[in-house]
């Protein structure tokens, strides 16, 4: 996996984080086994860059001070009207040392359930594991071409997952299942149909009344 790049700046603690903000940069923190905390800043379009690339699972060369950390990011906060970004947290990684991450999950394929009203529902979305910084991916696929009855699901258990990783979300979780939504589409026909003959009933009463 490629590395993304990114340099920054270690910023006065002393000033504001409001000014900071204004002046178009981003406050970040800096930690990790065997690396002091260090508060640090960057400019906002170049994380914006980063994050767009994808910032789950890709490792981060940040530069500080002329020198080049590798590093994840571990949480971002945003304001909660604008969702400007206000302050992310960075993760340093050590060589040899395996890391905790999230790896998303991606559906692939079409399950032929979907030809009987069946709807594709995915309950788990990202799949927590323990791996070394070198064997991290965008994303683990999960291919439903051989979901073909309603109501089939996959399992965590069922997903090949290489080796490498060292899964810790429960693997018996339904991580996609087939839903069945043909009952509710007939009963949307059925109450159609009983409208109409009520509005028919309804029309033939009032000529009659009329009539007479």
């Amino acid at each position: 996996m490629e590395k993304l790049k990114l340099s920054s700046e270690v910023r006065d603690l002393s000033e504001k984080l409001s000014t900071i903000r204004w002046n178009k940069l981003i406050p970040w923190v800096v930690y990790g086994h065997k690396f002091p905390s260090k508060g640090i800043q960057v400019w906002y379009s170049d994380f914006l860059k980063t994050f767009r690339t994808g910032w789950h699972t890709h490792i981060v060369e940040l530069t500080i001070d002329w020198k080049k950390h590798d590093v994840l990011i571990h949480e971002v906060q945003k304001h909660p009207v604008t969702w400007d970004f206000q302050h992310v947290d960075f993760m340093a990684l050590a060589a040899g040392e395996k890391i905790h991450v999230k790896i998303p999950l991606v559906l692939v394929g079409s399950a032929p359930a979907t030809r009987e009203w069946g709807l594709v529902s995915q309950s788990v979305h990202e799949v927590e594991v323990k791996c070394f910084p070198k064997d991290l991916v965008d994303s683990i696929e999960i291919d439903i071409s051989g979901l073909t009855e309603i109501w089939s699901s996959i399992h965590l258990v069922d997903v090949k997952i290489d080796s490498k990783f060292e899964i810790l979300t429960h693997l018996d979780l339904p991580v996609v299942t087939i839903l069945e939504t043909k009952a509710e589409k007939e009963e949307v026909i059925e109450t159609s149909v009983a409208d109409v003959e009520t509005t028919e009933q309804k029309e033939t009463t009032e000529t009659k009344e009329e009539e007479k």
